[in-house]
């Protein structure tokens, strides 16, 4: 599933992530971390505010000048616009992840599902393309802010410290970022299995008599 669930997102990154957007914020995260980069290292330069040797200090300051980066581009959004079909007021229906599987199609999203009941079809076919945007959003975000505790507990060592605070954070990630790709092939397993099901038939009121 999380081979699977890693396919899924490449496919359809596309789809979810507005490209201007995503620009944008690569835009101002690379504006954030060269600021950050110059201002350290200009600190460094009259301070010494690292007191380590002239490699370990550039090393360190590059890796935070990075995770400066990364946390940037984290606070920007990158999703797509949601189709105004979706939206009411201008707000997406069940744009959080946690809530857009309903009850009945949260069996076929577990580890050994069952098979795909013709009635529950429907629900799982759009379910599934729901939570599968929910998470490829949260994944596009949860990503960069991994990438940016790396760097600070990278850093961490390189000046001498061990702030607990990015260690615990990128511990957090590293359990939670698996469960999201797992979930997603999971979802894709369950719309496949949905596509691949009969439809139920539909109930026709039998006529009455006639006089």
């Amino acid at each position: 599933m999380f081979a699977l669930g890693w396919r899924i997102f490449f496919r359809h990154v596309d789809d979810v992530l507005d490209p201007r957007r995503v620009r944008r914020a690569a835009a101002w995260s690379g504006a954030a971390a060269v600021v950050a980069l110059v201002g350290m290292l200009v600190l460094e330069a009259r301070l010494g505010w690292t007191a380590q040797p002239p490699l370990r200090s550039v090393a360190a300051i590059v890796l935070l000048a990075a995770g400066v980066g990364l946390l940037t581009f984290a606070c920007f959004p990158t999703r797509r616009l949601p189709d105004p079909s979706a939206t009411i007021n201008g707000r997406q229906v069940r744009a959080s992840w946690q809530n857009s599987v309903r009850w009945s199609v949260q069996p076929y999203l577990l580890r050994r599902p069952r098979p795909v009941r013709p009635e529950d079809r429907e629900a799982v076919r759009t379910d599934t393309v729901l939570l599968r945007r929910g998470l490829i959003g949260t994944l596009a975000r949860v990503t960069p802010l991994l990438g940016a505790g790396v760097a600070a507990v990278g850093a961490g060592p390189l000046l001498d410290v061990a702030p607990w605070w990015p260690v615990v954070s990128v511990a957090l990630y590293v359990l939670v970022l698996p469960e999201y790709v797992v979930r997603l092939g999971r979802s894709e397993r369950a719309r496949v299995a949905a596509e691949a099901a009969e439809a139920a038939e539909p109930f026709e009121v039998p006529a009455g008599p006639t006089s």
